[in-house]
Parts: C-alpha cells; structure tokens; sequence
C-alpha cells in the first residue's frame, strides 16, 4: 500500500488541488481561479479576449460563461452536480479524500467544532477512505560511529 509522508503545508497544497479538481468535475469552475489564485499567492487581474480587464470574480464568471456551456451543456449556468451524483465518477472520491484532509487540518489547527472542515465525508465510494497518519513519534536510523565500523574491518 502506498504511503506519502509530507509537511502540514504540503497536505494542504494536496488537499486544495483535490478540493479544485472535484468542484471542477461538479460543474464548479470559478474555483479553479480562486485555487490557482491561492497557491500562486497572488490575485488574477487578466485582459480577456474581449478586451476587458478582470479579477478573480469576474474572471470566475467569464470562465462560467465561456466554457461551462461546453463542458457541461446539460447544467444551467448557475447550477452544479452534487457529491453524490454519478456523473461526477471519481470526483466522489476526490471530495473523499478532501474531507479526510479537512479533518485532519480542523483537528491539528483546532478548528471550531462548527467549521466545515470538520464534517466527515459522506461515503459514496466503494474505495476504502484515506488514512492520515502522523509520523511525528517516527523512529531516526541509529548512525554507527567510524570507529565501530574501523574495528569491524580489522577483525
């Protein structure tokens, strides 16, 4: 079974890259750019191709209004897919994954029980939920002294 150890830091960069792929995957594309915004550390303000200059909002809803339509033309514009609903596939098990991570962070930066992040994940999958262990008792190799190992030769 495979195991990622990394920083708090990087399991939340994990955790706002899977929460951005199953919103998208829901129908949620203004997110994207609020995502992207947050892990570049830094707001939008783009020329479109119509000319006009745009913040993150109303970069959001240009994105809505140009490529919904194609990516999912049986949705209204203010409309989206929910977790539990089969046409987003594995996007239930990113949002799985997502609340694991968010229970994890609410727990560690003692969130208040009331806080979204702690709300458990309401299982749709048949895959197994992720684990978050914490590695912090984890025991270091032991580095043998040069001397030991000088004797050793000798022998």
């Amino acid at each position: 079974m495979p195991m990622i150890k990394c920083t708090d830091e990087q399991a939340y960069l994990i955790e706002l890259c899977l929460d951005t792929m199953c919103r998208a995957t829901m129908g949620q594309l203004t997110h994207v750019i609020e995502s992207m915004e947050q892990i570049r550390g830094k707001l939008f303000k783009v020329k479109c191709p119509d000319g006009e200059v745009r913040s993150f909002y109303s970069l959001g809803t240009y994105i809505e209004e140009m490529i919904k339509p194609i990516l999912f033309p049986e949705l209204a514009s203010n409309a989206s897919y929910g977790v539990g609903q089969k046409a987003i596939g594995n996007g239930q098990v990113l949002y799985e994954m997502v609340k694991v991570l968010q229970n994890y962070r609410a727990e560690k930066e003692n969130h208040s029980k009331h806080s979204v992040t702690w709300h458990k994940p309401l299982h749709y999958s048949k895959k197994p939920l992720i684990e978050v262990m914490s590695l912090q008792n984890e025991k270091k190799p032991i580095k043998r002294r040069v001397a030991v190992k000088e004797k050793s030769r000798k022998k």
